[in-house]
This record gives structure tokens, sequence and C-alpha cells, in this order.
């Protein structure tokens, strides 16, 4: 007798590892906290091994920073969605993740002109400077590969850690001054310069190329 229930419960083990994807499925509703920005997201995990999940992400902020011995005051937006395929390989809260960023991700830095400034060589007035505003933006689609945790529960706290591959940051800067003539031409040639002492500073930091992706959430399933 023992024998034979041992004997069941073995066999009903193996029938949940056989069940089809539509007795086991779950979707879920999570909010997520991350280096992507504040986001929500929708998950359907179809069975035990495979699951899929799209979600979007924002945030705003800003800050002040000096480029190129130029105080900048920067206001980085971040606003991203993403398509996930998560593999459970055994079947429990562990997946590895591969999926698409869709990357809106943007910056906007604008000079501070409380003092002269040193514009490609040149060194500049405030009054001789109208405004002096640079842009950083992103391809707009970036893979994505991770890993983590995700709980089958009906709420479950969800882990993320991965990296998004952006490509190196495209930088821009353009330069308003009321100098006429030659001069103006001359400060448009500095901008110039400028922008390109950026973009390669840009370019030689490869790191920047990768989003490295730290999420924290909490899910309901239903």
């Amino acid at each position: 007798m023992r024998l034979r229930s041992m004997a069941l419960r073995a066999g009903g083990f193996g029938l949940a590892l056989l069940l089809p994807a539509t007795l086991q499925a779950q979707y879920g509703l999570a909010a997520r906290a991350s280096t992507l920005g504040i986001g929500a997201e929708l998950s359907y995990r179809a069975n035990r091994l495979i699951g899929v999940r799209i979600g979007g992400n924002y945030l705003k902020f800003s800050r002040d920073a000096t480029i190129e011995n130029i105080d900048y005051h920067l206001t980085p937006r971040f606003e991203s969605g993403s398509a996930i395929l998560d593999l459970f390989p055994m079947g429990g809260a562990f997946h590895i993740s591969g999926g698409l960023l869709i990357n809106h991700n943007e910056g906007r830095m604008v000079a501070r002109l409380s003092q002269s400034i040193e514009i490609g060589g040149t060194t500049y007035t405030p009054a001789q400077i109208g405004a002096l505003i640079g842009t950083v933006d992103f391809r707009k689609t970036a893979p994505y590969l991770g890993l983590g945790l995700a709980g089958r529960g009906n709420v479950a706290v969800l882990l993320d850690l991965g990296v998004g591959f952006t490509g190196t940051p495209r930088v821009g800067l353009v330069g308003q001054t009321p100098l006429t003539g030659s001069a103006k031409a001359q400060f448009d040639a500095d901008v110039a310069q400028e922008q390109a002492q950026i973009r390669a500073e840009v370019d030689g930091k490869s790191y920047l190329k990768y989003h490295p992706v730290v999420s924290l959430g909490l899910k309901i399933g239903f």
C-alpha cells in the first residue's frame, strides 16, 4: 500500500511536468524600479519553461556636470519599452532572458554662461554667447541579455540583472551668438570643433555602448 502511494505521487509529479501549457499558464502585472526608470510590465508564463513579457519605463531628472571644461546643466530622460523572452531551464524562478529594448533615451545639456568659457580653443564672454546647447541620444533599438528570478505565486518579487547593447551615444552641439560676420564664422567653427572633441571623448569610452540593467519589481499573478 505504501509503495502504491509512492508510485501514485511519482506519477502525479511526472504528469505535472507534461501538462499542457494552457493548464499551467499564468499572466502577471508588475511594477518595476530599475536603471531604465520607473515602469510597468505585463508578463505571460506559458508553462514551466517559457515566458514572455512586455513593458515600458520612464524617468526624467537633472544634474550639473563639467564636460571639456564647460559647466552644463544636464536633463537626461529615460523612455524605453521592452519585449523579452524568458527561459526557465530548471522550471523554477531562475530564468535567462533575451529580447529587444525600444530605446528613446535622450538627454539635453545647456551650458551655464555665468563666466567666460573656452569653446574650441577660443575664449568667449557670456555676452558673446547666446546659448550653447548639446543633445545626446541613441539608436532606437538595442538587443538585451540578462538573467533573473521571477516567482509564480499570486504575489512575487522580481529581480533582473542584464545589459542593453545600446551602442555609442550620439552627441550634437549647437551654439547661438549675437556675433556677426567673420566673428560669427569663427564662433561656428569653434562650436564644431568643441562638438568633435566631445564626440572623440565619448567614442573613447567603450563602456558607454552598454546600458546596465538592474531591476527590482513586484508582480501580481492571475
